[in-house]
């Protein structure tokens, strides 16, 4: 049996879709359900994990970078208290663990696999607490750059202000390497067929700024794309230096995501 956390966001829920559609056995349990399959990171003892829980991929997660930033204890303690107190109770079981963590835990230019954490931000800094209380001699850490779909809103936003003639303010020196959601699936699926302890990463090789993107729009629909230097402040400390993280794959990948650059294809899908 399989388990996925944060089976509603939308790396779980995509996971949760397919492992059912290849004839794994899910449990994919929600905060609030029956007594018998609801899993509350804040009361994690009250939880009952089902016997043979093979492989447990942890997605569940409080919040995003902003929410981090504007309430750091609260998130902190859901976060990383509630999967640290899970991921116990999971290698007690002989369950191997798959973490999914992010590209934010680096702020400097070296993100590879083996290099120090250096977490740009509250969130960043919550995923590397975890991530530091896992051993990956027996666990697995899959580190994500954005995930492509999440940036379609931004997009499609500009494209209309852009086309009516308007200005769109993007940040300069905030940088982005999309990954598609069906390629970081397809990953995740292949460590469920073939469990891997180690730290894997899943990225674009090139990054580029939430300028450049904002420029590329600008050349079709028209308007102006100008730097938003202000962008992120109250966020980032440091600001990032690369969204990209080096790709790492298990040894034995076959469907691991290649570093293709999606950038294009994402602004000619706002466009669109």
């Amino acid at each position: 049996m399989i388990l996925v956390t944060g089976a509603g966001g939308l790396i779980g829920s995509a996971l949760v879709r397919r492992l059912t559609s290849d004839g794994f056995d899910v449990w994919a349990p929600s905060r609030e359900g029956f007594a018998s399959s609801a899993l509350d990171l804040d009361d994690v003892s009250s939880a009952k994990l089902p016997a043979g829980l093979q492989t447990a991929f942890l997605c569940a997660w409080h919040g995003g970078v902003a929410e981090a930033s504007h309430n750091p204890q609260g998130t902190r303690r859901t976060n990383v208290g509630g999967n640290l107190e899970l991921v116990g109770r999971l290698k007690r079981s002989g369950t191997n663990v798959v973490f999914l963590s992010t590209s934010l835990v680096f702020s400097g230019a070296d993100t590879s696999a083996e290099a120090p954490l250096s977490p740009c931000c509250g969130y960043g800094e919550q995923k590397a607490a975890v991530e530091s209380g896992l051993d990956v001699r027996h666990d697995a850490i899959v580190r994500v750059a954005k995930i492509g779909e999440t940036l379609m809103p931004r997009l499609s936003q500009w494209a209309a202000s852009l086309r009516a003639g308007g200005r769109v303010a993007a940040a300069g020196h905030l940088r982005v390497a999309p990954v598609m959601l069906e390629e970081v699936v397809e990953g995740l699926v292949e460590l469920a067929r073939d469990f891997a302890p180690g730290i894997y990463q899943m990225s674009a090789r090139r990054d580029h700024s939430y300028l450049n993107l904002a420029e590329a729009l600008a050349a079709q629909a028209g308007g102006e794309a100008v730097d938003d230097p202000a962008a992120g402040k109250d966020v980032f400390r440091p600001f990032p230096l690369s969204g990209r993280l080096e790709v790492t794959a298990p040894s034995r990948s076959r469907h691991w995501p290649s570093g293709d650059d999606h950038a294009q294809r994402l602004v000619q899908s706002a466009l669109s």
